[in-house]
């Protein structure tokens, strides 16, 4: 087993991913208590164009239950400021955040409702734009990952001394990444039960590089996904409760499945959203 996680960093010129993320806190306690970053504000109705919103949520989560692909938007612009804070305290935050970077900076949270997210895109400017959208994972991820990484690397044909399987691994990486192709299942390498040293941690990294994205999974079965500067290639590294690297592996493949939602999901959160609905009947 190696004794060297693979080191990405955030990459994204924002704040943290996820609540309490770059919090104080003593050596080695857990970290799943960490705040939420909205507090709720109690409401005892909704107004209709918050309603409306809701009721547009519910019917696209339905569509997807039942096999829709293509990803909804809801806009909230047409939303007064009290409606806007209404809705998004109703859908609160779940377990799934998300940043990327760029000329256009995006800030991701999946409600409460799995397959229910929360973009707000702010621009260069400052300017600040903001929609709901019901998919597996929100599009403006998907369109980064196939415009931002390389479509190949330079395998080094040399390595510095200590390295033991990190041309091999380069290789494999760059064979698999051109093969790919969308629909297949994503192939998985396990470097908790690989050989490697910490050169060929280093080699790693630094060859396949990065792009801005960084989502990260709360809850149970936390973990942290970077976006390399390899198409279809994916650091997905899982977490135990103080935050350390327990399984580290890379990810060949779409958007790993630990940060989508699955289509039964959309099922339990449209019915959901519907009772929540329910309990602010006029």
């Amino acid at each position: 087993m190696t004794d060297f996680p693979l080191v990405w960093h955030a990459k994204v010129p924002a704040q943290s991913v996820g609540p309490g993320e770059e919090d104080l806190r003593l050596l080695d306690m857990p970290t799943g208590q960490a705040q939420p970053r909205r507090v709720a504000k109690a409401v005892s109705a909704l107004a209709p164009p918050a309603r409306a919103v809701l009721e547009e949520a519910i019917a696209a989560l339905r569509r997807h239950a039942e096999g829709a692909k293509e990803a909804t938007r809801i806009s909230l612009r047409g939303l007064e400021q009290p409606d806007r804070e209404t809705v998004l305290d109703v859908l609160g935050e779940g377990d799934v955040w998300a940043q990327l970077g760029g000329n256009v900076a995006y800030d991701i949270s999946e409600s409460v409702l799995t397959g229910l997210w929360h973009v707000t895109a702010t621009e260069q400017d400052g300017s600040k734009t903001e929609w709901l959208e019901v998919g597996e994972i929100p599009q403006v991820i998907v369109a980064a990952t196939e415009r931002m990484p390389r479509e190949s690397i330079m395998v080094p044909a040399q390595v510095p001394q200590g390295a033991m399987n990190s041309i091999a691994l380069l290789t494999e990486l760059q064979e698999r990444s051109a093969a790919y192709r969308p629909g297949t299942d994503n192939h998985v390498i396990n470097f908790t039960l690989l050989p490697i040293t910490e050169v060929d941690a280093e080699v790693l990294t630094t060859v396949l590089g990065q792009i801005p994205l960084v989502i990260r999974g709360g809850g149970y079965g936390s973990c942290r996904i970077f976006a390399t500067g390899l198409r279809h290639v994916w650091a997905v590294q899982y977490l135990n409760s103080m935050d350390k690297v327990i399984l580290d592996t890379l990810e060949i493949g779409g958007v790993p499945v630990a940060a989508l939602a699955a289509r039964e999901d959309f099922e339990d959160s449209a019915r959901r959203l519907a009772e929540i609905l329910q309990a602010y009947a006029p």
